[in-house]
């Protein structure tokens, strides 16, 4: 049983995929970095030989992982984006600056679509957008606040605005500071993901806009016939490694 781990900025997700079989990933667990700690101290994860991870966070739960491996001699890698990887080759003159969860992404969605031009979004504390063309070549992206992260940013640097987050996803008119900031940050994300699929189409004709991440429903849902929802593509993508 390989276990693969995607620590992101604000929690850690992981999955599970059956050595030798062609069986689908298991359901994604998220969970906050102590949660995951925990249950890497308490025998959750007995039955795992492989580890494979992808981190853009801090080193808290890389160490933690490292020392647990050590421990009970369990093979572990650790992903980083590199100039090409299973057909696909990265826009970036430093390659390893790209974010491994948008790389893991970008190779996920080929592994889904081969030969097919894609743009791809990831929506969570950031959100990003990512262009592959059929050919594999990275025709670069976006990164942009996510749409907590817009709601919280103007809280922070305002004083008279008091609005608090809300579970619905929604870009109507709000009548309320709290609706309008809520769905002002869903309407500034929707906007942005419309306008990238303009852009996209303006260099190559899209075939697929895939969106995953924490947010991914929600946008998926307020675009949608415009995009397809693929939540495990960064997990497709660490089940290649």
């Amino acid at each position: 049983m390989r276990l693969l781990v995607d620590v992101g900025n604000t929690q850690v997700k992981y999955v599970f995929q059956t050595l030798g079989s062609s069986a689908p990933l298991s359901e994604i667990v998220y969970l906050d970095y102590h949660a995951f700690q925990t249950q890497l101290s308490q025998g959750k994860f007995s039955q795992v030989s492989e580890v494979i991870l992808a981190n853009v966070h801090g080193n808290e739960v890389y160490d933690a992982i490292e020392k647990w491996v050590a421990r009970y001699n369990i093979a572990f890698v650790q992903v980083h984006s590199t100039a090409n990887a299973f057909g696909i080759s990265s826009s970036y003159q430093q390659p390893e600056s790209l974010g491994v969860d948008r790389w893991l992404a970008m190779i996920g969605a080929k592994q889904l679509y081969p030969q097919q031009n894609i743009l791809v979004i990831d929506a969570g504390t950031a959100t990003t957008v990512d262009l592959l063309a059929a050919n594999g070549q990275h025709y670069g992206g976006w990164i942009m606040p996510g749409v907590q992260t817009l709601f919280d940013s103007l809280l922070t640097r305002t004083t008279k605005i008091i609005a608090t987050p809300k579970v619905t996803a929604s870009i109507a008119f709000g009548q309320d500071s709290s609706s309008c900031l809520n769905h002002g940050s869903w309407a500034m994300t929707i906007g942005a993901i419309k306008e990238a699929i303009i852009q996209a189409n303006s260099l190559l004709t899209l075939d697929k806009v895939l969106i995953t991440g924490g947010n991914g429903e929600q946008i998926a849902q307020l675009l949608a016939e415009h995009c397809q929802l693929e939540p495990k593509l960064v997990f497709l993508g660490l089940s290649c490694f």
